[in-house]
């Protein structure tokens, strides 16, 4: 599971997880944090897999680029270990690049090299001679909204199993966003229904 850390030397935190048998940090901004603490996660504590998601795909949690900089890190690998042992979200709920898993800076891309498609790729993979790449779009930008817009302006019919991964990803985020709708619906009936109540004892306590 993800461990949220604190830097020795200032007032800020990070993320530690596994994910394809390396370890990973994320970087998080100041909202980032102040989810993390809504949330109840406390440094030095695990948290679950589909937080971190949800923070990097708001953007919240990034592993490159802007932000206070590049960051070093001595890391305990035993306790490191130990601290994701039995982890009961898998680590494919994270996307990764199509050619070589990297987890870093991916964005999601429409490649003519002969078979026209989308992917996922990292940095490196990006700059493949054996790849032409016409667009592409940083992947935590990518709702599902505009992901259907992207594969429909370009045309773009088949996907590898990079994007078919991600696109079950949105649509699972974007079904359990709906499926909260009626519990928010039945807990305002509830609560109205008491207030009801409340005012119809208070007028016969009148009477």
């Amino acid at each position: 599971m993800p461990v949220l850390h604190r830097y020795k030397e200032r007032h800020e935190h990070y993320v530690l997880t596994s994910i394809n048998e390396a370890i990973i940090t994320f970087q998080l901004t100041k909202e980032g944090e102040g989810k993390l603490r809504s949330a109840g996660v406390i440094a030095g504590q695990p948290f679950g897999r589909a937080l971190l998601l949800d923070l990097y795909r708001s953007g919240d949690a990034y592993t490159h680029g802007s932000g206070p900089g590049k960051v070093v890190i001595k890391v305990d690998l035993r306790q490191m270990a130990f601290d994701f042992l039995n982890d009961p979200e898998p680590e494919s709920l994270f996307p990764s690049c199509a050619v070589c898993t990297s987890p870093f800076d991916l964005h999601l891309v429409e490649i003519k090299n002969g078979h026209y498609f989308a992917s996922i790729l990292c940095p490196n993979c990006r700059k493949d001679n054996h790849y032409e790449i016409d667009s592409s779009i940083p992947l935590p930008l990518v709702t599902r909204g505009i992901f259907n817009r992207f594969l429909t302006i370009k045309g773009i019919e088949k996907m590898d199993s990079s994007v078919l991964s991600y696109k079950d990803l949105l649509n699972a985020e974007f079904q359990s966003k709906w499926d909260a709708i009626p519990k928010r619906a039945r807990r305002k009936s509830i609560r109205q229904g008491k207030l009801f109540e409340l005012k119809d004892n208070k007028q016969s306590n009148l009477i």
